[in-house]
């Protein structure tokens, strides 16, 4: 699998606890019990970017700019449809950008314990191959991802989140993926998050670990934005930036 095409699904994976209903989604490698409420709509846009070593090979960096809407179909059941535009600068060959996959993610809050925790949230996405293979912005088939999200506090300051999903791919061999987050409230708007996300070792490619710290910031009720910045705790992945603007209506 092309290294471009690899760091594109590294970043939509992404583009995905203690919260409260209508908040969005702030961790990005795991799912929080955070839902719209019924008939309502989130939309955000943001931006993430992702380099890769020189020294990899058919290393490349990769950046997103995205739009996103979730809806409320029930009150713990959401749909969310993702649609980035991907711009590859590899360090052998020529720059390339456009439409990319989109994805369409369905997230269902299956149980939540009277205090909001612990909660399993079951998740399912569909990336939909509208990106131009041949330029590296996307993938030949439709790619499955499912996974559960486990959430629970402790210390009654900090959440915790496990999620464990499995991929499956027409062009290359499934792959187990795995994150782990903590968030802490500072306050009743501001928020501290250390994640981990790490994709399983196939046949084709390395196995990876990638570590962030973020906050989010409520700005009003409806408002939010996050910032997450990471770096590889594999040999090949140098920096990745993510940030975010989210609204209610």
């Amino acid at each position: 699998m092309p290294q471009s095409k690899r760091l594109i699904f590294i970043a939509l994976s992404t583009l995905l606890v203690a919260a409260t209903y209508a908040d969005p989604q702030r961790t990005l490698f795991t799912y929080e019990n955070s839902f719209p409420r019924w008939e309502q709509f989130e939309a955000g846009v943001g931006y993430q970017q992702i380099d890769f070593d020189d020294d990899a090979f058919n290393a490349a960096d990769v950046s997103l700019a995205y739009a996103y809407v979730r809806y409320g179909i029930l009150d713990n059941l959401a749909v969310q449809l993702d649609v980035p535009y991907v711009e590859v600068d590899p360090k052998n060959g020529s720059s390339e950008s456009g439409l990319g996959d989109l994805v369409v993610e369905f997230q269902l809050r299956t149980y939540e314990d009277i205090f909001g925790y612990p909660y399993f949230i079951p998740h399912v996405s569909f990336t939909l191959p509208t990106g131009d293979e041949d330029k590296g912005l996307g993938e030949d088939g439709t790619v499955v991802t499912a996974g559960m999200s486990l959430g629970t506090q402790m210390y009654d300051w900090l959440g915790w989140v496990l999620d464990v999903s499995y991929r499956v791919n027409p062009d290359e061999e499934n792959r187990l993926l795995v994150g782990n987050s903590y968030v802490w409230d500072v306050s009743e708007k501001f928020t501290l998050l250390v994640e981990v996300g790490y994709e399983a070792e196939t046949d084709d490619v390395d196995d990876l670990f990638m570590v962030t710290g973020g906050m989010a910031y409520d700005w009003s009720k409806d408002l939010q934005m996050a910032v997450h910045v990471g770096t590889g705790l594999s040999d090949d992945l140098d920096s990745s930036f993510d940030a975010r603007i989210s609204y209610n209506f």
